[in-house]
């Protein structure tokens, strides 16, 4: 997701690994299909077409939407919840996964939306989701005392309207007439000192759309992500309502 406000904090680009490992490497000769719903920049949606897929995105900020437009198949800048303007630039496709990355938390009635994407969702499609963990180690810290307070960005941006559990998140798509597939996550060790190392690389408000991929193209980042992510992930497996940053929730569209 890129911005609601242009005046607001500029989102960094990021690969979610727990988010692209749920689509496998298409091998097939067969065009497979998918809508990255607020894509933003369209950073997820390019690496997910890396593995052989054609990916479309939707999103309303017409800056991020341009750059995105450059990197994937096609993108449609508009509300993701203006359904019929939507429906009109999807017309009767259907895809073989539709994504939510970090979203659904932005939305008013997240079950709504939701809802009204899953007819685009082809019968062996799959819906992934990711949200942030509100009960992460931290924030259950802070609140032991008494500390419930808005970052620009992260768990906390000031722009979520709704907040999600791992059981209140699987729960929403239960009640969109989907069964879980699968759930992953993101482990909150490294991360939780993302602004420190946002001030390492001089990433501020001022900073420009182009550099915003500043610590995703790093060697840093490489290193870490090579050495230090896997020992992360595999501490955290076991107590992930505790120690994740966000879920992934795969799941299917229910045959009635």
């Amino acid at each position: 997701m890129s911005t609601f406000n242009n005046n607001r904090y500029p989102y960094l680009e990021e690969e979610y690994a727990g988010l692209l490992k749920q689509l496998p490497q298409n091998t097939s000769a067969a065009q497979m299909m998918v809508l990255d719903v607020a894509c933003g920049m369209g950073t997820i949606s390019l690496a997910i077409q890396n593995k052989g897929y054609t990916v479309w995105g939707i999103d309303e900020n017409r800056e991020a939407a341009s750059i995105a437009a450059g990197r994937i198949a096609r993108v449609i800048n508009a509300d993701l919840t203006n359904l019929s303007e939507i429906g009109r630039h999807l017309g009767e496709r259907k895809f073989d996964f539709i994504i939510f990355s970090h979203i659904i938390e932005h939305l008013y009635d997240p079950l709504a939306t939701i809802n009204c994407y899953l007819p685009f969702l082809k019968d062996t499609g799959r819906l992934i989701v990711s949200v942030p963990n509100v009960a992460v180690w931290s924030n259950r810290i802070k609140l032991l005392f008494g500390n419930f307070t808005y970052t620009d960005t992260g768990i906390m941006d000031r722009t979520h309207i709704r907040f999600f559990t791992l059981r209140s998140a699987t729960a929403l798509l239960r009640a969109s007439g989907c069964s879980i597939v699968a759930v992953d996550y993101t482990p909150y060790f490294t991360r939780a000192l993302l602004p420190l190392i946002k001030r390492m690389f001089h990433l501020d408000s001022s900073i420009r759309y182009n550099d915003r991929r500043k610590i995703l193209d790093s060697r840093a980042y490489r290193w870490y992500m090579r050495y230090i992510y896997p020992v992360e992930y595999c501490v955290g497996y076991l107590r992930k309502p505790l120690f994740a940053y966000d879920f992934i929730i795969v799941a299917k569209k229910e045959r009635t």
